[in-house]
């Protein structure tokens, strides 16, 4: 029923979105003086002058309930329920518009709950320790002049409790606060009375961001306005965004940490490039700054100028060594972008022409995209979603299902709503920096891998294979090859590494449960496209038609994968965004320990500080000095043996190269390339690899004569690196390699001898 000034007395919040204004119209202005001056005195007229009227109550009513923006956003308040403390909630309402409509409504509630209590020595002070969280999926909001009732079943995402609902009843006056009270009835009762309104942001996330100096050029940060580039969509609004900017659209109060921000003297003589190793220790040196403890609502970024591969746009870091010990959590913690990378050649502060537009564009995609990680959002494809518009999606991957430049001109600058609902009402601890392992609860939505079946008309085969042994401790790594079953070329990605995202690997562990691999690393570049030849005919050589890669998948984001004896089964889908191809099953058994002292070793072994050294490729950081340094004693040890050799492999990649560290605000080295000793430590894996080996060990044989040859040519002898890379296409010519494999082996023979 409508009243005097257009608002509806009550009213119910329904799925549509369509919803009655909970609040009148704002008063008009105060009548201003007489146009004339008036006269001096005022003369008394009877007649004029009357008693002054009463005003109306209603009216009263009208102007004590003046609401001017939504009541969505985050609450904050405590019950008295514990002894000697309480317990306190925060409260994230999300029914009605906030502040822009380019904020999207998801009509979701959901909680935090955290214990306090006080603690004694060594002086009295409050601690407050996070205890679970809770969402309601479908609320329903009863809307009246002066308060919203909300109200809904509880879904706790831990733990098990009987039925709970609640009712949240949301207040507010013209010139008081507004204030929620919360009451839990059912299987948990609990009130909290009188909660503040905190902000009309759901998280808080404080960012950080250092500068290399060869990287610290204008613009240092995107500014993209959204009217700025012709190829958008026609009805976006026009808005400046920036990464603050993108993250408050998604619910989240970001603030730039502009005052702590360093500038690293990245001119180094011999540096030109980042590794992973080198990104890893970098941010290990950022964090380790901080003394409070994690998770936390904060997150490191560091911009480069190049990374070693080129085609590396960004990087988000999965697992770092610091608060805890090498490799132990917290993790997603931190990334870091390319300002060197190819995408922002046109990148200029004030850009005034489209190719300028496009590379400020980009600019700010890769911020919130890098960013969006860490909030443990996978990309869209990995989340069943390939054609999401969202921060999340590769545009080259949306426009090859929906065709040419179609991402951009369908993008609204925002995260989808599976992601917005996750970010703001998602389990604490899968979206807090620091929390839950990279992968777990963000994409919850999707099938199982596990479950989906190569169809008999796949245009290209995923083939795992891999040796059926592996002793216990040995790394795993398992070959993955794309081959073309049609009679056309066929182009594929060949970035067949899980930490690109193109192919996603499950595995199931000896208890028969199926576990997503994700690697400890997730990065952001260029497609490298490879023309599949068509499928052989008529006797032709086999070869161009295929192409393989060796993956490792000894250490993910949930640690040691193969740490148990027993049967593993390796499934792996390729998508590319126009082809999916679902791999065979590949088996492999893992051994039991040979002997007691074997079977101690494996207890120090299977640490996080091992799996994140042989995850990078072996790093000459402090920070993974423990992890090292039990890879130097592996090799000590087992000798010869896989295990052994492995280690050593690992150990060398470290010691072979140079490696620089971020030491106050420079970039200086800290590790002298020794590819003697290096040499030195893969002669056992070498002597292994000649004696025995087949078309399962052709691929690691080839990368380690590979590094080898590196390593000569380091050393001064091009000569030698020629020799073995010659006798190595020799020998797998005889376990029956392809031919264009081999070509490309005696190729690479020929090239390094000129170096």
């Amino acid at each position: 029923m409508s009243d005097d000034c257009g608002c509806t007395g009550s009213g119910v919040y329904g799925a549509s979105g369509d919803f009655p204004l909970p609040f009148p119209p704002q008063p008009g202005p105060i009548p201003g003086p007489d146009d004339g001056p008036l006269p001096f005195p005022i003369p008394l007229d009877p007649n004029r002058w009357r008693p002054v009227e009463r005003l109306d109550p209603n009216r009263l009513e009208l102007i004590r309930c003046i609401r001017r923006t939504g009541i969505s956003g985050r609450y904050s308040g405590s019950s008295g329920a514990a002894f000697l403390g309480n317990e306190r909630l925060e409260l994230r309402i999300d029914v009605d518009m906030r502040y822009s409509a380019d904020s999207p409504v998801m009509n979701k509630v959901s909680g935090d709950h955290f214990t306090s209590s006080f603690v004694l020595a060594p002086h009295l002070r409050r601690t407050s320790v996070y205890s679970h969280s809770w969402i309601v999926d479908n609320p329903t909001v009863a809307w009246s002049r002066c308060n919203a009732v909300i109200t809904g079943a509880v879904r706790f995402f831990s733990g098990t409790r009987p039925a709970t609902t609640v009712r949240i009843v949301v207040s507010w006056s013209t010139w008081g606060p507004t204030v929620a009270d919360v009451t839990f009835s059912g299987g948990v009762t609990r009130t909290f009375s009188g909660m503040s309104f905190v902000s009309d942001s759901f998280r808080t996330l404080e960012l950080e961001v250092d500068y290399c100096a060869s990287a610290d050029v204008a613009p240092d940060a995107p500014s993209y306005g959204t009217h700025q580039h012709a190829n958008r969509p026609a009805d976006i609004s026009d808005r400046t965004l920036d990464i603050a900017r993108a993250y408050r659209e998604a619910g989240v109060d970001l603030t730039l940490n502009t005052a702590g921000r360093s500038v690293v003297d990245d001119s180094a003589p011999g540096f030109a490039t980042w590794n992973v190793a080198e990104l890893h220790d970098a941010m290990e040196t950022a964090y380790s700054r901080y003394t409070s403890a994690w998770p936390d609502w904060r997150m490191w970024g560091l911009q480069v100028g190049s990374f070693d591969s080129a085609g590396l746009g960004g990087i988000m870091f999965d697992a770092p060594a610091a608060n805890g010990g090498a490799g132990d959590r917290p993790d997603r913690q931190g990334f870091a972008v390319s300002r060197n990378h190819s995408w922002f050649t046109n990148l200029v502060a004030a850009p005034t022409t489209q190719a300028q537009f496009d590379a400020m564009r980009k600019y700010l995609y890769v911020w919130v995209h890098e960013a969006g990680h860490a909030w443990n959002l996978l990309h869209s494809w990995n989340k069943g979603r390939p054609s999401s518009l969202s921060w999340m999606n590769y545009d080259w991957k949306y426009d090859a299902i929906n065709g040419a430049d179609t991402f951009w001109a369908r993008f609204r600058m925002r995260f989808d709503d599976e992601e917005l609902i996750h970010m703001r009402h998602g389990d604490r601890t899968t979206v807090i920096m620091g929390g839950d392992d990279w992968g777990t609860g963000g994409h919850l939505e999707a099938p199982p891998a596990a479950a989906l079946e190569a169809g008999p008309d796949q245009p290209v085969e995923l083939m795992v294979r891999a040796k059926p042994f592996y002793p216990l401790m040995e790394p795993v790594s398992v070959e993955l090859r794309l081959r073309n079953t049609t009679a056309g070329p066929i182009p594929i990605d060949a970035r067949l590494d899980p930490r690109y995202g193109t192919t996603a690997v499950v595995v199931s562990r000896p208890d028969g449960t199926w576990v997503d691999f994700a690697s400890v690393l997730c990065l952001l570049s260029d497609a490298e496209i490879r023309i599949l030849a068509p499928a052989p005919t008529g006797g032709a050589a086999d070869g161009p038609d295929r192409y393989s890669e060796q993956v490792p998948l000894t250490f993910g984001s949930s640690g040691f994968v193969f740490d148990a004896p027993g049967i593993y089964r390796i499934k792996a889908i390729y998508y590319d965004g126009q082809i999916m191809a679902v791999s065979n099953v590949a088996s492999i058994r893992v051994g039991v320990p040979q002997s007691r002292d074997e079977d101690r070793f494996a207890a120090d072994w299977f640490t996080n500080q091992v799996g994140l050294t042989v995850a990078l490729g072996g790093s000459m950081s402090p920070h993974l000095d423990a992890g090292m340094d039990l890879l130097r004693a592996a090799a000590d040890r087992f000798g010869a043996t896989e295990v052994g050799t492995a280690a050593a492999q690992v150990v060398a990649a470290g010691v072979g190269d140079d490696f620089f560290r971020r030491q106050g605000d420079e970039v200086v080295k800290t590790h002298d390339a020794d590819p003697e000793a290096a040499l030195s430590l893969t002669e056992p894996a070498l002597k292994a690899h000649k004696a025995k080996g087949d078309k399962t060990t052709n691929l690691a044989f080839r990368a380690l004569v590979e590094q080898r040859a590196e390593l000569h040519v380091a050393a001064g002898r091009p000569a030698e690196a020629k020799r073995e890379l010659t006798s190595l296409g020799t020998t797998l010519a005889r376990r029956g390699a392809n031919d264009d494999v081999v070509a490309e082996v005696k190729s690479e023979a020929e090239a390094v001898a000129k170096r």
